[in-house]
């Protein structure tokens, strides 16, 4: 349907209502009960407004999407998200004629560009030198296409939006403010205190809340544009968008797909399992193996990495356990230590296995600091999510009792108290690096705690999990992607002017 046609579609429509509208209104002026029914409908619009006012101080009017830091985002990234909210939230501040103009997004995209290449690469001479044409021309493709989202989902007739619509909105409001002026000094010539009552009432039941949500339409767009740009250009200077705006938007729309269920989102994530020696790594193993251990399950890694895969029963995703060798009570040695590392590395979650009854936790806190420190060295990477899982609960005093289920976290029974102590001390201990605390029995025939404790803590972490991965895909493609794409492009070019010389040729 061509413009023209629905202009004359909506115009039909909205005749009548018009008519009516000026009918009753005149009637309602010459009638001596039109000051009893205005000031009902005034009160009506003043209550419109004030719930208006209510809802955009609590950011629930006009607000078109979640703008939380993705969760695949690192803590650099995240400290860079710092800048865009705070730009975003003096939004509110700026004169909103600037907002009708193109130039003010134009040069707010300058600023954000220089301020997060500086944010990245405080020494650089040129931080914004360095980066590439394709990812520039990827953020303005992903950004564009969102707020063209935006626009079309939540601006009703934004399709129809013209760029001269734009600009007029802002003189078209100032050209209504004039004309209604007007009017109410003509009027206050022939009836003054009739007039003067309308007046006040129009000004706190309409003009006021027209001129609000003008200026709220203004700003909720100009956020979002901010908000959309930032999101990229964070994304851009992390060096995520190599792979290119089509490649980028297929890897997250695992994460932005909140109908989906969360472990449909990673059909298959990697594990590793560190701890000290005798802590019961293996037994734990075991347990969750259960009868799929066998000698097919088992594929050997490395020296020091041994890697099972199962599939549990009630989780569509599959796991892939990469087992490292235990350290010892001065903490792992330096070869072990890159190992885990390594491991980690692969990884979208570490299990932290600790002994129930072993209170030395230094090693173990040692081994998570310097982990820490590697990824805090690589902030193009976030550290696995580590969930600590206490073992050999059934060794807890009372010893000689074995009578679960256990509910610990309100603890009744002695061995309840002791299972709920042995969890707070590590949470004291290690709380700082911990996603969550899990007390398990990988005894033989005393099984407990993994079906009903471990595996839904696996569960809830599953969003962490696929972040991690994604990170991790993003870079692995990028590394891989460099030679193989520079090759197509020779091979693409190569054909172009082999296809040129033979035309040539032929005339």
């Amino acid at each position: 349907m061509s413009r023209w046609r629905v202009v004359v579609v909506i115009g039909l429509i909205i005749v009548p209502f018009l008519f009516l509208a000026g009918v009753g209104s005149y009637y309602l002026w010459q009638s001596p009960w039109g000051l009893y029914v205005w000031w009902p409908m005034a009160t009506c619009m003043a209550l419109g407004y004030l719930i208006g006012w209510y809802w955009q101080r609590k950011q629930r009017l006009l607000r078109p999407a979640d703008w939380n830091a993705p969760l695949h985002w690192t803590d650099r990234d995240r400290q860079a998200w710092q800048l865009v909210e705070a730009r975003a939230k003096a939004a509110a501040k700026l004169d909103t004629t600037l907002m009708t103009e193109m130039d003010t997004y134009v040069n707010t995209a300058k600023e954000m560009v220089e301020e997060l290449a500086r944010f990245y690469y405080p020494k650089a001479q040129d931080p914004i030198g360095a980066l590439t044409i394709p990812e520039i021309l990827a953020v303005i493709e992903l950004a564009a296409h969102d707020m063209a989202e935006i626009v079309d989902r939540y601006l009703p007739g934004g399709h129809l939006l013209t760029v001269q619509n734009w600009r007029q909105a802002q003189k078209a409001t100032q050209w209504y403010q004039s004309v209604t002026n007007a009017y109410w000094i003509i009027s206050a010539i022939f009836s003054p205190l009739q007039t003067g009552l309308r007046y006040a009432a129009s000004q706190v039941g309409l003009a006021r809340p027209w001129q609000m949500l003008q200026q709220n339409l203004l700003v909720w767009f100009y956020t979002a544009y901010v908000h959309r740009l930032g999101t990229y250009l964070v994304d851009l200077n992390s060096g995520r968008l190599r792979v290119g705006a089509k490649r980028y938007r297929e890897l997250m729309a695992p994460t932005v797909a909140a109908q989906a269920d969360p472990a449909e989102r990673v059909k298959r994530v990697t594990i590793t399992l560190m701890g000290q020696v005798k802590v019961g790594k293996s037994s734990l193993i075991n347990a969750l193996l259960g009868e799929q251990r066998a000698q097919t399950d088992v594929l050997p890694a490395t020296n020091e990495i041994t890697r099972y895969e199962l599939q549990p029963e009630g989780i569509a995703t599959r796991l892939a356990l990469l087992d490292t060798v235990g350290y010892g009570h001065d903490g792992p040695r330096a070869d072990q230590l890159q190992t885990t590392i390594e491991a980690a590395q692969q990884s979208d979650l570490l299990l932290l296995v600790l002994h129930a009854r072993n209170p030395a936790r230094e090693p173990d806190r040692a081994t998570l600091q310097q982990l820490r420190s590697w990824f805090t060295a690589h902030p193009d990477l976030r550290m696995p999510p580590v969930l600590a899982v206490v073992t050999h609960i059934d060794l807890l005093s009372p010893a000689m009792e074995w009578a679960p289920p256990y509910n610990w976290q309100q603890p009744q029974r002695p061995k309840e108290q002791q299972i709920s102590q042995a969890v707070e001390a590590v949470r004291e201990q290690l709380d700082e690096y911990l996603s969550g605390v899990v007390p398990v029995c990988t005894a033989a025939g005393k099984v407990y705690g993994i079906d009903d404790g471990l595996l839904p803590a696996l569960t809830a972490l599953l969003d962490d999990m696929h972040a991690v991965a994604l990170l991790r895909c993003l870079r692995a493609e990028i590394d891989t992607g460099k030679v193989r794409k520079v090759f197509h492009q020779l091979l693409a070019s190569g054909k172009e002017v082999v296809k040129a010389l033979w035309q040539g040729a032929a005339r």
